[in-house]
């Protein structure tokens, strides 16, 4: 059998499920134009290792490790599926699965964004949708806010729907559902008062579709425009990403609140994960300590 071959198959039957549609058409595609016509018995170590090479350097731009591994792990769950597949005489499809190169990756997000820098932000936004009355800045800057009050992540965001907020005596609840975050866990999150009173506008902008309708591909092209007006004000904001939104929330909680409930908001499989992502101490965090030993 083919990659090609075996790569549709999975598409058809065993990944209609799949979370990120896009992103796997994205592996599907690539994979097939470097491997497609070779046959899966013929992948080896040395092979998939060539393969990790060219996924690095495939199209504009060389993708980070992560990015490459993701890739892989495609394949890896096709290669998975084809031992269980058997042919027409009952031998099975693939024999074994062979060996994949590993890949040292830190995925921890050091930058957050100071106070000063969201002030900033939002301002900038402000001033993009006086200035660019055809883009939803107005949607875009409900985003954001969104992203900082419930420590979401971009692509939790971006899955959740009118239905899936709920109110409970006075409060309101977002809820994450089940495989639509990272943990695959459901996660309900409260709403502070800023996202509640932008509910309305957003329901009723969003109808029968999610409330923040944003491609991938748009949200990029306007956070590209907002690290563009930040560097006019004098603000680095070329690695502050979306996941930064995240990364400032919940360090800021690690600061005021126990790492237990900082662990529930994040939707961490265990309080260990948060600890070692987002328990990090700034110098100015040692100050009052060392000022106390010192006296």
């Amino acid at each position: 059998m083919k990659v090609r071959e075996l790569l549709r198959y999975c598409e058809v039957h065993e990944w209609r499920g799949a979370r990120s549609k896009a992103t796997l058409r994205t592996n599907i595609k690539q994979l097939t134009a470097l491997i497609g016509d070779e046959d899966i018995a013929d992948l080896h170590y040395t092979r998939l290792k060539k393969l990790a090479s060219d996924l690095e350097t495939y199209g504009r731009k060389a993708a980070a490790p992560a990015t490459v591994k993701r890739k892989l792990d495609t394949l890896s769950n096709a290669l998975t599926i084809a031992t269980r597949m058997t042919n027409d005489d009952g031998s099975p499809v693939l024999k074994a699965k062979p060996t994949f190169p590993t890949f040292d990756i830190n995925n921890i997000q050091e930058r957050t964004i100071s106070d000063a820098e969201l002030a900033d932000m939002f301002e900038v936004i402000a001033a993009r949708r006086e200035a660019e009355p055809h883009r939803d800045w107005t949607r875009f800057d409900a985003f954001m806010r969104f992203l900082l009050a419930t420590a979401c992540r971009r692509g939790e965001a971006l899955r959740v729907w009118p239905g899936h907020i709920e109110q409970r005596d006075a409060r309101h609840f977002v809820i994450f559902e089940r495989y639509t975050t990272k943990s695959k866990k459901p996660r309900i999150v409260p709403l502070s008062a800023e996202i509640v009173r932008l509910l309305p506008a957003l329901r009723l902008q969003a109808g029968n579709g999610p409330l923040f309708p944003f491609t991938a591909s748009v949200l990029w092209g306007m956070w590209k425009a907002i690290r563009q007006d930040m560097a006019g004000r004098g603000h680095d904001f070329s690695l502050v990403r979306y996941h930064s939104t995240r990364h400032t929330t919940l360090t800021k909680a690690m600061k005021r609140y126990p790492i237990a409930l900082v662990s529930k908001l994040a939707g961490h499989a265990s309080i260990q994960i948060t600890a070692d992502r987002y328990g990090h101490l700034s110098a100015d965090d040692l100050v009052g300590m060392v000022d106390e030993i010192a006296a």
